[in-house]
């Protein structure tokens, strides 16, 4: 069939366009969707409460995420820390950290993420989401130790290596354990929770040591105590969920992902287990036979490791580049030095109270992340992508120019201030939509790879600028302060642009109608509007039916079938 685009009024008069709509229900080679993807975003949240329900607690170890990346980013300004690693004084004779290690305890802890990120898909892939998840839980216990029983810098660098890898395995390995439990309906919220989850962390990370400064400043070993609360939490988060169905799918295991499918939503009326795992089964099965079609049988697990070069060519190698696109773009235009040295960055730039400008940072976030989450599937995610950038590369020029007034005054440093949480509500709506990009643009077969080694792109990008920042700042080096702006728009401006000819909106759609629209490489400015083969064949079966209940073109199609 010839690739045509259809507005969403032609849809509802399939036959306008010549489509035979028997054709649709019955050829093989498409994959009805379900009449519950076209419910409003409340009413599915409200049916699929159960499944929501699940993938907010599994979004959960985002927290431990975001306190474990704010407080060990953060406590370099405590004075207790500098106490005990400092080796360097500045001007006036006062301990400080040496740039070095604060740029070696990034470097390493950016690397552990991307080492997280480039092999815990072959486990997830493997052995399945809850052993991965348990995995990095092991992994993430040892860095905590690390940090609690470790007083040089060495070890500390040792638990920056640990808690990077954790922190990685878990940010794409979430992401995409939701994207595969999740109504299509509703999917954008539930990824962008993750990233709210996220910042409600690093705030608790920030308030902890915004306290610790105020009543007991030399102490900072509370708070790294405290961590283990977190952990805890997130070993029963991970014995609670159930595996992925999509993964079962994939492997065979038909009875079990039945039984999941049927545990988050076997309790809506009118839902049949039946026809909707059949759903995720063929979707499953038409990606395997691409794949063997272009590859040839997997011999062998080692062979299908080796084998990683499929998502970096063809309609994959596009899916990855769109998945690795929002987290190079939210590193080149300036990530860290708002993230991981924003108290750094502040104190250096001469702001009177770092922890405060951190703690408004952390704040801004979270309120961001909560109307992106609100609006996303709304306004699309193509939107929102480009609006922030566009945001973004306006701070940054004017954030730069600020800096080369030769006088700092007061006003000056409140219009700093102001832009600076506008430039972080930029990268935060960035980041929130990357994760979303990350966890659902791979195909189901691939996803798991796919999301590990674009999410590693970017941090190739963080561990360059985790360890090139402090000496862009510091005063004893580069000394470029806030000028440090001008060179992440300059860096960031040809991905600014380019992300208008790369990144589609994937809002709302199924796993199958994302492999149709990539398969038939859609242009990325018509991915919202354009109307798949399974929403044809969906409108197609309700017309021939007569009706528009759920219930009964399930049972229609699954006679027909």
């Amino acid at each position: 069939m010839a690739e045509k685009d259809i507005t969403a009024t032609e849809l509802t008069h399939v036959e306008s366009v010549g489509v035979d709509k028997k054709d649709f229900v019955y050829d093989e080679e498409v994959i009805m969707k379900s009449p519950f993807d076209d419910f409003g975003a409340w009413k599915t949240a409200s049916l699929f409460r159960y499944a929501t329900f699940i993938a907010l607690v599994a979004a959960f170890s985002a927290c431990a995420d975001g306190y474990q990346i704010g407080m060990t980013g953060n406590i370099v300004a405590n004075a207790g820390f500098i106490k005990q690693y400092g080796s360097d004084y500045n001007a006036k004779g006062d301990l400080i950290l040496a740039a070095d290690r604060v740029a070696a305890w990034g470097g390493v802890q950016s690397a552990g993420q991307g080492f997280g990120m480039i092999s815990m898909h072959f486990v997830a892939d493997r052995f399945g989401r809850k052993i991965s998840f348990f995995s990095l839980w092991v992994v993430l216990v040892a860095g905590v130790a690390c940090e609690t029983f470790g007083r040089i810098w060495q070890t500390w660098l040792l638990a920056k290596l640990f808690s990077g890898f954790a922190v990685g395995s878990v940010q794409f390995l979430t992401g995409s354990y939701i994207a595969e439990i999740s109504p299509a309906r509703i999917r954008g919220f539930l990824l962008i929770f993750y990233s709210i989850w996220y910042g409600i962390g690093q705030l608790f990370a920030t308030l902890g040591l915004k306290l610790l400064k105020d009543r007991d400043p030399y102490n900072y070993l509370d708070l790294i105590y405290s961590e283990w609360a977190m952990v805890g939490i997130m070993f029963m988060v991970y014995l609670y969920i159930p595996e992925s169905p999509y993964w079962c799918a994939t492997h065979g295991f038909h009875d079990r992902g039945r039984a999941i499918i049927d545990r988050l939503h076997g309790r809506i009326d009118g839902y049949d287990v039946d026809f909707h795992y059949s759903i995720v089964r063929r979707t499953v099965e038409m990606e395997q036979k691409a794949a063997r079609e272009l590859h040839g049988e997997r011999k062998s697990f080692w062979q299908d490791i080796l084998d990683t070069r499929e998502i970096f060519y063809g309609v994959n190698g596009f899916r990855t580049l769109v998945a690795f696109m929002p987290a190079a773009t939210q590193q080149l235009t300036g990530l860290q030095v708002l993230s991981s040295y924003s108290s750094y960055f502040a104190q250096l730039a001469a702001f009177a109270d770092p922890f405060m400008f951190t703690l408004l940072l952390s704040i801004v976030a979270i309120v961001t992340t909560i109307i992106c989450a609100v609006v996303v599937d709304f306004v699309g995610r193509r939107n929102l992508f480009l609006g922030s950038t566009l945001v973004i590369w306006c701070c940054l020029m004017i954030i730069g120019g600020l800096g080369l007034m030769p006088e700092r005054s007061h006003s000056m440093n409140q219009l700093t201030v102001f832009f600076s949480l506008v430039w972080r509500m930029g990268s935060t709506v960035l980041g929130d939509l990357g994760w979303s990009y990350v966890a659902e643009t791979g195909s189901m077969r691939l996803r798991a790879k796919t999301a590990g080694f674009s999410a590693a792109g970017g941090v190739c990008f963080g561990l360059i600028f985790s360890t090139t920042v402090p000496y862009m700042i510091n005063a004893k080096y580069a000394n470029w302060g806030l000028k440090t702006a001008f060179f992440f728009a300059g860096v960031g401006a040809p991905f600014c642009l380019g992300a208008i000819f790369i990144m589609p909106d994937t809002s709302r759609r199924t796993a199958a109608e994302l492999d149709e629209m990539f398969e038939k490489k859609i242009k990325p400015w018509r991915f919202r509007s354009y109307v798949t083969d399974a929403q044809r064949a969906l409108e197609a079966e309700r017309e021939r039916v007569g009706t528009n209940d759920p219930a009964a073109v399930i049972a229609a199609a699954a006679r027909e079938s």
